[in-house]
């Protein structure tokens, strides 16, 4: 594993959006933080139905990345960047994974540029 997928990411590959190609760069070589896969489903069943929001999380799933998980530290290191940075609680589990599995995290979000000293990012089409 090389990098992240944040929200923002998988949401330009599975909407082919024109930072896609950059995903799908590195897709083969990343991880998916748990809260993206959560957010991606909210977002899904939203904006269609929950039936969609199913489809997509299967999916996402049958590209057999791994998903990462938080035990107790990353819980601990996800509170204090929220407490540090001011970043939404998904933002910060998400740096979080990034800055233990020393993974750069790849994102559309500008919210991570706070952090570019603590983890290393790869902005889509910046």
């Amino acid at each position: 594993m090389e990098y992240l997928l944040d929200t923002s990411s998988l949401i330009a590959y599975l909407s082919d959006e024109k930072e896609a190609d950059e995903v799908a760069k590195v897709i083969k070589t990343s991880a998916i933080p748990f809260v993206a896969l959560s957010e991606i489903y909210y977002i899904i069943w939203k904006k269609k139905s929950e039936a969609e929001a199913d489809k997509i999380y299967g999916l996402i799933k049958s590209w057999g990345l791994p998903i990462l998980f938080p035990d107790e530290r990353i819980i601990l290191v996800a509170g204090r960047l929220k407490a540090i940075f001011k970043l939404g609680m998904a933002d910060s589990y998400i740096a979080a994974l990034s800055l233990d599995k020393n993974l750069t995290l790849v994102t559309k979000d500008k919210d991570y540029e706070i952090l570019q000293n603590q983890i290393k990012i790869l902005y889509l089409n910046k």
